[in-house]
């Protein structure tokens, strides 16, 4: 979380940690052993040990089998767009990418050169056919008709823009 979220995105992103105690050489132990440098806070309502506090009430995930830690991505608009209590950084950094740059996209510039043209098409038909594995904003920009598939309807969309628009 350190290394690949906080100081790789702390201009874009925030990263919070939330502890259980308070216990002050507790949490400086910690911090220190993991060299953290996001802030930690102390979860409000938490009598200390593994209960939870306030804040582990409100994102309790019943069923998940660890009561810590959990981890979460909420954009920008409150959301929970990741939850879960293993860290998982390849799928969390999916996320984020996702949320920082996908309003940068222009729907039907698969190949990213901000221009829909010929190589789009063939880019999605290898999508299609399934000789070419999309990313996610590829997934993103190539769904046209936002129907959660690349298919035919896609590429005929596709076709349409390029002929509509004269791009």
């Amino acid at each position: 979380m350190e290394t690949a979220v906080w100081q790789e995105y702390n201009q874009e992103v925030s990263v919070i940690g939330i502890i259980n105690t308070s216990n002050q050489n507790q949490i400086n132990s910690f911090v220190a052993e993991n060299s953290i440098t996001f802030p930690i806070l102390f979860d409000s309502g938490s009598p200390g040990g593994v209960q939870g506090g306030d804040v582990y009430d409100m994102y309790y995930l019943p069923n998940d089998g660890s009561p810590y830690p959990r981890d979460f991505i909420i954009d920008q608009n409150g959301i929970i767009q990741y939850a879960n209590n293993e860290i998982d950084t390849a799928w969390m950094l999916s996320i984020i990418e996702d949320l920082l740059y996908s309003d940068d996209l222009l729907m039907g510039d698969i190949n990213f050169d901000q221009s829909i043209d010929i190589l789009d098409i063939v880019l999605c038909v290898n999508i299609v056919l399934g000789s070419s594995i999309p990313s996610q904003d590829q997934i993103s920009v190539a769904d046209l008709n936002d129907d959660n598939f690349i298919n035919v309807l896609d590429i005929i969309l596709l076709v349409n823009i390029i002929l509509a628009d004269g791009f």
